[in-house]
């Protein structure tokens, strides 16, 4: 089987080509289109994942998990049951729900799945190999990691129209990201992209709750529901359907209940555009910083904007981008338009004849070389030389020559540094460590002597670094070691774990 699949913060979905070669969103096994990327634990050795988790989840909040996208590649750790799990292993659950029920439509139950899976496009190498990790742990064959953008542009079907340049808005549930994407002879090429994966539908979800929560208490008095955690959990699920709802209503009360206690919030467009427009400022403040990066890289113009995401169907989020870059965007299925790229990519991989180049990406987070700096007075100064930088087009690989501080040196220390930030900078608290090793075996080397460090990174995003003392041709390449990533031993422990658990829907 080969499918794609847009492993989602709030929702998931899988799709694959029918036999008129056009992407198809499969349905759940509860007829589902989407699949709410929620996981509850019953038990140490039973699931639920989807729409049944997030009821559950309302009733014993301690046992269930959502969101998890947003911990991708971080050191996080739940424990459910006596069990412990992790971003990737809950990820893994959900993956493997889908693929489930996926074989199950068609018929091929317990058969190797091919998949391309999509991730944000300003995801970086640590976020990138979790959810390789998770596809792994779910038994996933990974054809690609696809950048949402570049799904998103095959969707709409704009790779068709060379030379034009297209911005990609892609506001999910819990994270947003916007693309550039010039369009050459080959497909689409990302340009520039930019992005916060801390702001999605999720945090509109959030106000619109804290405003019902504070209406309730303002009419009825003495109620004190802040620690009913599953009134609040109520709310926010209530807070989500009035969100959608006024997609295409203009209002919409919300009547709210604790106990024998109801009240009808009043609740339309214009309060959800008040409590919203800061989040919606925030989104287009990042626009205007890709726009920037774009100009640097020789664009000028913008010929089209497509909508990405299902928050991109509130009716502010498209006035204030057409309003911002004077241009109608096109809106056309966002929910879906991720997934549909995924199939549609797929089955571009699956035919031999078509070349990868055809969706050439670039690099998320600038990655560079920690030094000594040789211009301190103190000489106490650390400072990382980025030499692949963010947005440099994929595969990119940089040689950059260093030299050694001291003299008898026999071996040398290479630590290879991520841009944490939003922007690059030299200075060491901004980036985090991501490869660590030492190139042993030398001769003792007189200060100053030369070592070749080598960065690449494939189109998967994925780090591989070599060092080289040029003299006697020692080499070091550097396993990948991602602080943050769960590492062989607690795979092997995470697999025993999931395959002991039951998923049910």
């Amino acid at each position: 089987m080969i499918i794609g699949i847009d492993l989602g913060t709030t929702y998931s979905a899988v799709a694959a080509l029918d036999a008129n070669g056009e992407p198809t969103v499969l349905p759940n096994r509860v007829g589902e289109l989407i699949t709410p990327s929620v996981v509850y634990f019953e038990s140490a050795s039973s699931a639920l994942v989807g729409t049944a988790a997030r009821e559950s989840g309302t009733v014993d909040p301690d046992n269930a998990v959502s969101l998890v996208k947003r911990r991708m590649g971080t050191e996080f750790e739940l424990f459910f049951h006596g069990v412990a799990h992790t971003p990737e292993s809950i990820s893994a659950l959900i993956l493997r729900s889908m693929v489930e029920d996926a074989q199950a439509q068609f018929g091929r139950d317990g058969e190797p799945v091919r998949a391309v899976i999509t991730v944000p496009a300003y995801f970086g190498v640590r976020e990138r190999e979790a959810t390789y990790q998770a596809a792994r742990l779910a038994g996933i064959d990974v054809l690609e990691l696809l950048s949402e953008p570049v799904a998103a542009a095959l969707h709409y079907g704009v790779t068709a129209r060379r030379g034009d340049v297209v911005l990609v808005y892609d506001l999910g549930g819990g994270t947003f990201d916007t693309t550039v994407l010039r369009i050459t002879r080959d497909g689409a090429e990302v340009v520039a992209t930019d992005g916060d994966s801390r702001l999605g539908g999720a945090d509109w979800d959030e106000r619109i709750a804290d405003l019902l929560v504070e209406s309730f208490v303002s009419a009825v008095p003495g109620a004190d529901p802040f620690d009913d955690e599953e009134f609040l959990h109520e709310t926010r699920l209530l807070a989500e359907t009035a969100k959608k709802d006024l997609s295409g209503r203009v209002s919409r009360p919300v009547t709210v209940r604790l106990g024998a206690d109801r009240v009808a919030v009043p609740f339309d467009r214009a309060i959800l555009e008040r409590i919203g427009a800061d989040l919606v400022e925030r989104t287009l403040s990042v626009v205007t910083r890709l726009l920037a990066d774009a100009s640097g890289k020789g664009v000028q113009r913008v010929h089209e904007v497509i909508l990405v995401g299902g928050s991109t169907r509130m009716p502010a989020i498209a006035a204030a981008v057409g309003e911002r870059l004077r241009r109608s965007p096109r809106l056309l299925d966002p929910d879906h338009a991720v997934v549909r790229g995924a199939a549609i990519r797929a089955g571009q991989l699956a035919d031999a004849a078509r070349e990868r180049s055809s969706t050439r990406s670039v690099v998320p987070r600038s990655f560079g070389v920690l030094i000594e700096d040789s211009h301190d007075p103190d000489g106490t100064r650390q400072m990382v030389v980025h030499t692949v930088h963010r947005n440099d087009p994929l595969p990119a690989s940089r040689t950059t020559a260093f030299r050694t501080v001291m003299d008898g040196q026999d071996a040398v220390r290479i630590q290879i540094y991520e841009q944490a930030g939003e922007l690059p900078s030299e200075e060491v608290a901004d980036n985090r460590r991501v490869l660590d090793g030492e190139l042993t075996g030398l001769p003792p080397l007189p200060a100053g002597s030369l070592i070749e460090v080598t960065l690449r990174v494939t189109e998967d995003g994925l780090l591989g670094v070599t060092a080289r003392e040029p003299g006697t041709g020692t080499t070091l390449a550097l396993e990948a070691y991602m602080d943050g990533v769960v590492d062989a031993e607690t795979t092997r422990r995470l697999a025993g774990s999931l395959g002991a658990i039951t998923v049910r829907r």
